[in-house]
C-alpha cells in the first residue's frame, strides 16, 4: 500500500500540483536542494536512491547514449536504466503459435528472427504495456487473443513486449525515462525484423498503453517513423504533457496514429493520462476526463483514508484502463464506436455535435484507420462491458409558467415497462432552471431504442 502511495503521490509532486506540510502548516521540502549550476531534481524517488544531477549521460552497448539534457529533462531529469536490469523481453504469437510464444531478440541472436514464424504476408501487431505492468498484465491476453482472430487483409502475428522490470512501482520517473530506451529496443528489433524477413514497415501496428504509448513513438522514429501505425490508449500524461513531441508520441511518429483519451484528469487539474491532441485522430471518450462504471475521486479518498490499498489501485486506475478495454473490444465487436467532430465535450454533450459533417465522423478503435474523420472527436460509452452504444439525442423544454429553480433533472425513457435508459439532463447537481429553458442531452444504449412508450422526468431541488 505504501508503495502504490508513493507512486501515485510522487507523480503529482513532480508535477508541482501537490504540496506537502507538516503539522505546524510549513511547507515540508523533499531534497529540494541545488549547487551553483546543477539542479538537484526534488521528488519522492529521491527519498529512495541518490539524485540525479542534470547533464548527465550514459551510454550502453547496442542501444546507444542517453542523457537528461533538453529536451529529455521531462522525467526529473532520470536517465535510463540499463538494458540488464530492464531486461526486456519479446514474445511472438502467431497464427501457428497462438498460445506458445516464440522469444525474439535485438541484440544478436539473429537466429530468433530468421527461424520464427514471422510471415512478411500477414500483419505483425506490437503490444506495449505501461506503468506496473508486465506481459502478465490481465488485459493482454484478451487484446493478443483478439488480435489473432483477424482474418483476411488484417490477418496478424502479435508481438508483447515486456519491459515490466523497468515499470515498477513506485519509481514512476525512472519508468518514464525508460520509455526512451525499451523504445530503442523495439525500433532496434523491427529493423532487423525488416532487413531479415523481409518486412515492410507498412505492415506493422503498435499498440501501446500508458507510457507504451510514448514507447511506440520512439520505437517509430528509430526506424524513420516508417510505421503504418500507432494506436495510443490513453498515452500517460505525467511528465509529458506540454512536451515536445520529441518527447511524447504525435501524429509524426507514423503514417497513422490514433489516440483514444480517458483518464485526462484525476484531481488537481491532472489525470494519468494525455490531454493533449497526439494523433491524426483523437478520441474523447466520455470527455476523456472520467468513465462512467469508474470510482468518482470521493471513493478513492475514502479508500486511502480507510487503508484499502487493493480498492485505491483498482479506483485510481479503473479510467485510465479502459482505453485498452474499448479498443480491444472493438476489433470484432458489430457496435461501430462512431464518434463525432465538435470543439469540445459540453458541446457534445449538449447535442450540438449530433452530425457528421462533409469531412465524416470517426469509428473509435481498431478500425478508425477506415474512418474519414480526423482531428478531436467525441463519443459516450456505458458504464459496463460491453461499452459500445448507439448515441441517442434527448430534448427537454421547461414550461413557461414554470417558477425559477435550481437542481437537477433526470428523464427515465421507458419501453413495455422496462427502464431502457435514465440521462441526467443537467450539467450539475445545481444547476439553475428557469421558464423556457431547453436541455439536450447525448447518451449511448445498446442499439436502437425502438418504441418508447413514455418517459418519467425527475427532479431534485438543489441546495439554496
Amino acid at each position: 500500500f505504501y508503495l502504490f502511495f508513493v507512486a501515485v503521490l510522487n507523480i503529482f509532486i513532480d508535477a508541482g500540483l501537490v504540496s506537502l506540510q507538516n503539522v505546524d502548516n510549513q511547507p515540508l521540502t523533499i531534497n529540494a536542494i541545488s549547487t551553483n549550476d546543477v539542479p538537484i531534481v526534488p521528488t519522492m524517488d529521491r527519498a529512495m536512491k541518490s539524485p540525479v544531477h542534470a547533464n548527465t549521460s550514459i551510454c550502453y552497448p547496442v542501444v546507444g547514449c542517453f542523457d537528461n539534457n533538453a529536451p529529455f529533462t521531462n522525467a526529473a531529469f532520470e536517465i535510463p536504466q540499463s538494458p540488464e536490469f530492464i531486461d526486456t523481453q519479446f514474445l511472438l504469437f502467431t497464427q501457428e503459435t497462438p498460445t506458445n510464444p516464440e522469444f525474439l531478440f535485438y541484440n544478436g541472436n539473429d537466429k530468433s528472427i530468421v527461424d520464427s514464424n514471422l510471415n512478411s504476408s500477414r500483419w505483425l501487431r506490437i503490444i506495449v504495456h505501461g506503468f506496473i505492468n508486465n506481459r502478465d498484465s490481465i488485459w493482454i491476453k484478451p487484446l493478443k487473443d483478439e488480435l489473432l482472430t483477424l482474418k483476411d487483409n488484417e490477418l496478424s502475428d502479435v508481438l508483447v513486449m515486456d519491459w515490466g522490470n523497468g515499470a515498477k512501482a513506485p519509481l514512476y520517473a525512472n519508468a518514464a525515462s525508460n520509455t526512451r530506451l525499451v523504445g530503442k529496443q523495439l525500433g532496434l528489433l523491427l529493423k532487423k525484423i525488416h532487413e531479415m524477413k523481409g518486412f515492410s514497415y507498412d505492415k506493422i501496428h503498435c499498440i501501446g498503453h500508458s507510457l507504451g504509448a510514448h514507447t511506440c513513438g520512439t520505437a517509430s522514429n528509430v526506424v524513420d517513423n516508417q510505421l503504418a501505425r500507432i494506436s495510443g490508449l490513453d498515452p500517460a500524461g505525467p511528465y509529458f504533457e506540454g512536451t515536445t513531441s520529441v518527447v511524447r508520441l504525435d501524429q509524426t511518429d507514423a503514417k497513422f496514429v490514433d489516440v483514444i483519451h480517458t483518464n485526462t484528469e484525476i484531481a488537481l487539474g491532472m489525470g494519468l493520462g494525455l490531454k493533449d491532441q497526439s494523433g491524426h485522430v483523437d478520441f474523447y471518450v466520455n470527455g476523456g476526463q472520467h468513465q462512467p462504471g469508474c470510482p468518482s475521486m470521493t471513493s478513492l479518498f475514502g479508500s486511502l483514508l480507510g487503508g484499502q490499498s487493493e480498492a485505491m489501485v483498482e479506483q485510481t486506475s479503473c479510467s485510465h484502463a479502459r482505453a485498452h478495454g474499448y479498443f480491444t473490444e472493438s476489433i470484432n465487436s458489430q457496435c461501430p464506436y462512431v464518434a463525432f467532430p465538435c470543439d469540445n465535450y459540453d458541446n457534445f454533450s449538449n447535442g450540438k455535435c449530433f452530425t457528421c459533417p462533409a469531412s465524416g465522423c470517426a469509428q473509435m478503435g481498431f478500425h478508425s484507420i477506415y474512418s474519414l474523420g480526423r482531428g478531436d472527436m467525441y463519443l459516450t460509452t456505458k458504464s459496463v462491458s460491453p461499452f459500445c452504444g448507439y448515441h441517442h439525442s434527448i430534448e427537454l423544454t421547461i414550461a413557461h409558467d414554470m417558477p425559477k429553480t435550481s437542481g437537477e433533472i433526470y428523464v427515465a425513457i421507458h419501453s413495455n415497462y422496462e427502464m431502457l435508459a435514465n440521462v441526467s439532463m443537467t450539467s450539475k447537481s445545481n444547476a439553475d432552471i428557469q421558464a423556457g429553458d431547453v436541455f439536450r442531452r447525448i447518451f449511448s444504449y445498446n442499439a436502437d431504442m425502438g418504441n418508447v412508450d413514455y418517459a418519467i422526468v425527475y427532479f431534485n431541488k438543489g441546495k439554496s
